[in-house]
C-alpha cells in the first residue's frame, strides 16, 4: 500500500512539472512586460517557445526511454529543466527570457511525455481511465494551484521568484525519482534505439486512425484549454484590474473545483456509459461555454463574472477529455509506450504551442477571441474523433 502511494506520489510529481512551469509565471505576464521594458506580446511568446521546446523534445524522450528505461531519461530532463529555470532566472532582458523558457520545455518534455509512459506501464485499459480520472483529480488543484503561488511570488518578492521555485520542484522531483522510483519498463532494450526499430514504432503509431485520431482531438482540445493561461492573464489583470493573486485563486479554486468534479464523475461514470460518451459531453459543454463567453461579451460587456463563469464550465467540461482519450489511445500500445507517450504528448503540445503564438500577435481587448478559440477547436476535435477515431 506504502509502495502504491509513493508511486502516485512520483507520477503526480512528474506529470505536473511541465503544466506548473508553464502556468507559475502567467500572473506576472504584465509585471515581467513593464520590469524589461517590453510588450506583454513579447512575454507570452516565451510560454509559445516553452511549448515549442516542450512538444519537440518529446520526440527525443520518447526513443530514449524504450532504450534506456524511463528514469534515466526522466533525470537528464529535469536537470535541462533547473538549468532552463536559472537562466529565466537571471534573465536581464526579454530575449534571454525566452531563451530560458524554451530551454526549460527542452527539459521538462521528458516528464511530458513518459509520465503516460509509466502509468500504461502499471495499468491498462479500463484501469488505466479509470486511475487516470483519479490522479487528474489530484492535479486539477497542484497545476491550478500554480498561479496562486506565482502570485503571491509576485507580490512578496517579484516574478524572478517564480524560476526559483521551479528550480526547487525539479531538484524534489530528482530526489524522488533517484532514490524511491523503481524502473517501470519491462520492454526496454538498446536495441529499441535502432534506426530500424525507431521508424518501425513511429510508422505504426502514425497509421493508427485509432492513435493518430485521438492525437488530433487532444491537440484541438489542449490548444483551446491553454488559451486560458495566454489571455487570462491579460483580460483580467490588465484590462478587468483584478490582482495577480485574485487572478491565481479564481484559476485554483473555479477551474481546480470544476476539473475535481468532472475528473470524479468520470471516475464513476467511465465503466458504465464508455469512453466515447464521456468524451462527446466533455465537447457539447466546451462549447457550450464559448457560446456563452461570446453571448456574455455582447449581453453585458466585459467583467470578471462573464469571463470566469464561461472559463469555470469549458474546465468542467475538458476533464471529461484527456483520461478517456488518453486510455482509448494508448490500450494497443503496451510495448511502445514511450514512442506513444512521445508522440501523444507532442502534438498534444503542438495544440498549446500554436494558440499561444497565435494569441500573442492578437491584440487582447475583450474576450471575443478566447471565446472563439473555446469554440472552434472544439468542434473541430469532436468532428476529428466521429470522422476519423469512430469508424
Amino acid at each position: 500500500m506504502n509502495s502504491n502511494k509513493i508511486f502516485l506520489l512520483i507520477v503526480l510529481s512528474i506529470a505536473c512539472l511541465a503544466s506548473i512551469a508553464s502556468n507559475i509565471y502567467a500572473p506576472a505576464l504584465p509585471a515581467i512586460a513593464q520590469d524589461l521594458h517590453t510588450l506583454v506580446s513579447k512575454v507570452q511568446l516565451s510560454m509559445a517557445l516553452y511549448m515549442f521546446g516542450l512538444a519537440i523534445s518529446q520526440l527525443i524522450y520518447g526513443p530514449l526511454s524504450e532504450g534506456l528505461g524511463r528514469r534515466l531519461p526522466i533525470i537528464f530532463g529535469l536537470s535541462i529543466t533547473i538549468f532552463g529555470s536559472a537562466v529565466s532566472w537571471l534573465a536581464p532582458n526579454v530575449n534571454i527570457l525566452i531563451a530560458g523558457c524554451m530551454i526549460q520545455g527542452c527539459g521538462a518534455g521528458a516528464c511530458a511525455a513518459l509520465w503516460r509512459s509509466v502509468f500504461r506501464d502499471v495499468f491498462n485499459g479500463a484501469e488505466l481511465a479509470k486511475y487516470g480520472s483519479y490522479l487528474a483529480i489530484i492535479v486539477t488543484f497542484v497545476v491550478p494551484g500554480a498561479p496562486v503561488v506565482g502570485g503571491y511570488l509576485l507580490r512578496f518578492f517579484s516574478w524572478r521568484a517564480s524560476f526559483l521555485f521551479l528550480m526547487a520542484y525539479a531538484l524534489l522531483t530528482i530526489f524522488l525519482v533517484v532514490f524511491a522510483f523503481k524502473e517501470t519498463s519491462q520492454h526496454h532494450h538498446k536495441e529499441r534505439l535502432n534506426y530500424r526499430f525507431i521508424v518501425s514504432a513511429f510508422r505504426e503509431l502514425l497509421g493508427s486512425r485509432i492513435f493518430m485520431g485521438y492525437s488530433l482531438c487532444v491537440l484541438l482540445s489542449y490548444s483551446a484549454f491553454f488559451a486560458w493561461f495566454v489571455t487570462g492573464p491579460v483580460l483580467l489583470i490588465k484590462i478587468v484590474g483584478i490582482s495577480p493573486v485574485t487572478f491565481g485563486w479564481i484559476t485554483m479554486f473555479g477551474v481546480g473545483c470544476a476539473t475535481m468534479l468532472s475528473s470524479y464523475l468520470n471516475g464513476k461514470l467511465v465503466s458504465r456509459t464508455g469512453m466515447h460518451f464521456m468524451l462527446r459531453v466533455g465537447w457539447s459543454i466546451m462549447i457550450i461555454a464559448g457560446v456563452l463567453m461570446l453571448a456574455g461579451k455582447y449581453l453585458i460587456g466585459i467583467n470578471a463574472t462573464v469571463i470566469v463563469i464561461p472559463v469555470i464550465l469549458f474546465f468542467f467540461g475538458a476533464a471529461f477529455i484527456w483520461p478517456n482519450a488518453f486510455a482509448d489511445a494508448f490500450i494497443p500500445f503496451g510495448k511502445i509506450a514511450g514512442y506513444a507517450g512521445a508522440l501523444y504528448g507532442s502534438m498534444q503540445i503542438v495544440g498549446g504551442a500554436a494558440i499561444s503564438g497565435l494569441v500573442a500577435h492578437i491584440p487582447t481587448y475583450n474576450q471575443i477571441p478566447l471565446a472563439l478559440i473555446f469554440i472552434i477547436p472544439s468542434i473541430l476535435a469532436w468532428m476529428s474523433f466521429k470522422w476519423i477515431v469512430k469508424p
